[in-house]
């Protein structure tokens, strides 16, 4: 969703693009329509990146794995963790000037209950995982800083067009199958995936080498976003919100429940609830990079009339 975008972004301001895809992945037919060139490799086969990147300059590191109910952890460092570590030395070898890493919220370790900014440190010990995971890749790119310009930028949970994970929420309701909410006062870190696109642009051309920039629309309550997506999908919100001393046990059940079937669940787990727990100041990007966030309204009704659109 967010290579894809960035490629796009690229594209239109008529740079030359190539796009490091797997075989296996989604298709790129848009993409080379519009006149990405497309090299095949994997992030973990380190001879496929460094023929991918001979010739680039810049690099916009996006593959990670993020599904948030894999249940091989230790596919998480050996994707996201040595993966990086094979694109920045891609990077070094083909003598890439700039770098920018595609991070997450979950790297901050952001304790719950508080206000997370760039300079948050992780609470408490890191568990195996995906956040854990993209906090030991930032610790590469950091490392990277003083032999070419490297950037990170850490997204909250992204919504828009091509996503995969967090639109199954947002489908479900659209579809009327979530009749509940649980939570409804939590902070949930939200940002439009076009204004990802925008900020990372931004933070390649004006950001400050070995630092990283949140990018977060305003925060919003569960209860707040979905009132939003009831204005946009034209149903009602939902009325009935699920106490914590009953959310709290059901969503540790359904995430026995997947866990035991293999199945992912379509709209949360126990683990989730720790990342919503907090929240994240996107101010930084529009401070130092000038990225000006989309009406998150707009945001809203712009996925949920693509989803309405594909049926």
């Amino acid at each position: 969703m967010i290579g894809g975008a960035i490629a796009r972004l690229l594209l239109d301001r008529g740079d030359r693009v190539r796009v490091l895809v797997r075989r296996d992945g989604q298709p790129v037919t848009e993409l080379e329509a519009l006149g990405a060139e497309i090299a095949y490799g994997d992030v973990t086969d380190a001879g496929s990146v460094v023929s991918a990147m001979d010739g680039c300059t810049e690099v916009y590191h996006c593959a990670a794995l993020v599904d948030p109910f894999h249940w091989n952890l230790s596919d998480y460092d050996r994707i996201n963790v040595d993966g990086t570590r094979n694109v920045l030395d891609a990077a070094r070898a083909t003598g890439v000037q700039r770098f920018l890493h595609m991070s997450s919220i979950a790297a901050l370790g952001a304790e719950p209950g508080l206000r997370a900014d760039e300079f948050t440190r992780p609470h408490g010990p890191w568990k195996p995982g995906y956040g854990r995971s993209k906090f030991e890749s930032e610790e590469l790119v950091r490392a990277a800083a003083g032999e070419m310009h490297a950037i990170t930028v850490n997204p909250a949970i992204v919504f828009g067009p091509g996503d995969r994970h967090f639109v199954q929420l947002i489908n479900a309701f659209v579809r009327g199958r979530i009749p509940v909410i649980a939570f409804a006062d939590r902070p949930m870190p939200l940002v439009y995936a076009d204004d990802v696109a925008r900020g990372s642009l931004l933070a390649m051309e004006r950001g400050e080498s070995g630092q990283r920039y949140i990018l977060a629309q305003p925060t919003v309550t569960i209860a707040e976003f979905f009132l939003e997506l009831a204005v946009a999908a034209g149903r009602r919100p939902p009325r009935v919100h699920l106490p914590d001393w009953l959310a709290i046990p059901g969503a540790l059940a359904w995430s026995l429940v997947s866990w035991a079937r293999r199945k992912r669940s379509p709209v949360g787990s126990f683990r989730s609830m720790r990342i919503g727990a907090a929240e994240f100041d996107g101010g930084r990007a529009s401070r130092e990079l000038g990225l000006e966030y989309t009406d998150f309204p707009d945001a809203v009704a712009a996925t949920v009339s693509e989803l309405l659109r594909d049926g």
